[in-house]
């Protein structure tokens, strides 16, 4: 826990210090035009998943992980379709473990576990499973990860949610009614004590 409080300290100054050194006259040879059109070409192959939809998270700040990811083709009952996977690293993260599992009405199959070790931050490590529906319905599902961060180990878990077909919408239930035919108004419960 120590390594870890000490990496997210260490990580704001290098950005603060690196931040102080913009301010600096750049170099002649680093302010050449042919480096700088080269640079956003690279990272603009590197992340090929920026049309992936994102994975829900569990609501908890900080994930060393991000998750997107993207179906083969719309999910139908009785079909199987295949899901892509991307997971990507935050800085910091030496390795990672994944695992999937579906929810009551879906089976997931193919390879359910995937680990990756050494990963770089930002880099897209995929993974494929196929989920096969057997209902329409809205449904997820569930992916653990596992990070190793300096020797210490980092859970979350992320939701992959989609639709099959056209489920039925949900009606609102009617107010109870009085005898005269009116709404009745929920009101929130008051508590009273009597003294003896």
């Amino acid at each position: 826990m120590r390594r870890l409080s000490r990496l997210l300290l260490v990580v704001p100054m290098t950005g603060l210090l690196l931040l102080g050194a913009c301010g600096s006259d750049p170099e002649p040879q680093a302010s050449a035009p042919p480096p700088a059109a080269a640079k956003p070409a690279a990272v603009a192959a590197a992340d090929d998943t920026t049309t992936f939809a994102k994975a829900v998270g569990d609501g908890k700040p900080g994930a060393a992980v991000n998750i997107r990811y993207e179906f083969g083709g719309k999910p139908s009952a009785g079909t199987p379709t295949e899901l892509e996977v991307a997971l990507i690293p935050s800085v910091g993260v030496d390795s990672m473990e994944a695992s999937f599992v579906g929810m009551d009405g879906i089976t997931v199959s193919g390879e359910l576990k995937a680990a990756f070790n050494a990963v770089e931050a930002g880099k897209a490590y995929r993974h494929k499973v196929s989920v096969l529906p057997d209902r329409t319905g809205v449904f997820y599902v569930a992916v653990s990860v596992t990070t190793q961060i300096a020797g210490s180990s980092i859970g979350r878990s992320f939701s992959i949610p989609f639709v099959v077909g056209q489920p039925p919408v949900q009606q609102k239930s009617a107010p109870a009614k009085d005898e005269k035919g009116e709404a009745i108004q929920p009101m929130p419960a008051q508590e009273t004590v009597k003294k003896q």
